[in-house]
């Protein structure tokens, strides 16, 4: 587990998007496979409230909630 988080990073880390493009493709991604909805919408759920979450990412890159 992790590699296509590291795919990701790599590919695309330096881009600049709006959650609002994410949220986009999150709905692509349970249209095309319904089965994954309940994670994706837990992956949603937990972007959307990360900064109540203590975390530093500049502290540690890979693994940055406390």
């Amino acid at each position: 587990m992790g590699d296509e988080i590291e795919r990701l990073r790599a590919k695309r880390g330096e881009e600049e998007v709006k959650f609002a493009q994410v949220a986009d493709h999150l709905r692509d991604f349970t249209d095309m496979g319904p089965d994954d909805g309940d994670v994706i919408q837990r992956l949603a759920g937990f972007l959307a409230d990360v900064e109540d979450q203590p975390h530093d990412h500049d502290a540690d890159r890979d693994h940055g909630l406390g």
